[in-house]
């Protein structure tokens, strides 16, 4: 337990997504308003990559969680190794319908229904798939597309939200006619160095420190050992504020980060 030492009333650095220790630049802004509107607008198929710890899932928890309750029927899918057939059942599910143990046809049937009582509700369907590059199957894709065609005049009866790293985009190229049906690809970067540094001390604050402890040196020596990818970042201060409560250190240095990074290579 570090809290003490370092005077914190909180654990700033938990790779666990909160809302709390959001920590927002200007391109996670402007991404969060392309996303919002892209799926107020029910633009078809959206497309959401970033590599691994580089905030995509909290960036679009944010965004949903902003959406109008009242106007969204929200499937959200956070274990996408699925098959077809699966895939389907989790939808119907997520949606509040009775899958039981009906075939695929009376699953389609029951939730096209769905879509178009939801459309003469006047709400919107979403369905967020998480961690889509896991979607083993190019059939469970294809499957997804054909939600697609359910349409209402010139409107979609669902808007399809696709999420997952970079090696996504490989597979969605692998069908043409959803690759098409893409109305928007986003991506979610690395932080920079003054971002990064922001980011720190961002969460530092929002712990409740009000006292300097990292020296500049140490918060570029931080960025440059996690590449500006938040979870590391989140990994190695975490240790850092862990090592200096044992040694004592009344600032985190580059030493001491050094030092850390010895003791908890990653």
């Amino acid at each position: 337990m570090y809290l003490e030492h370092w005077e914190l009333n909180g654990f700033p650095f938990d790779n666990v997504p909160s809302s709390n220790f959001y920590y927002e630049t200007d391109e996670h802004r402007t991404l969060c308003e392309d996303l919002y509107d892209a799926i107020m607008r029910r633009r078809g198929a959206i497309v959401l990559t970033g590599e691994i710890g580089c905030g995509k899932t909290t960036s679009s928890q944010r965004v949903l969680l902003d959406l109008p309750q009242e106007r969204f029927d929200i499937a959200l899918i956070t274990y996408s190794s699925l098959s077809p057939l699966e895939m389907l059942r989790e939808i119907s599910q997520q949606l509040g319908l009775n899958a039981g143990e009906k075939d695929k046809n009376e699953m389609l049937q029951a939730l096209r229904k769905h879509l178009a009582k939801n459309a003469a509700d006047n709400r919107d369907t979403l369905i967020c798939i998480d961690e889509a590059q896991s979607i083993p199957d190019i059939a469970t894709l294809e499957e997804l597309r054909l939600l697609l065609n359910y349409q209402l005049g010139n409107r979609f009866l669902v808007t399809l939200l696709l999420i997952g790293q970079p090696e996504l985009q490989q597979k969605i190229a692998a069908i043409p006619q959803l690759q098409q049906r893409v109305a928007l690809n986003l991506h979610v970067g690395r932080l920079s160095l003054d971002h990064s540094l922001q980011y720190i001390l961002h969460r530092l604050r929002i712990a409740g420190n009000k006292r300097p402890i990292l020296t500049r040196q140490a918060l570029s020596l931080i960025h440059q050992h996690s590449g500006g990818v938040p979870r590391r970042i989140n990994h190695l201060m975490d240790r850092c504020l862990l090592v200096g409560m044992r040694n004592d250190s009344p600032v985190i240095d580059s030493k001491l980060v050094q030092t850390t990074m010895k003791r908890y290579p990653s």
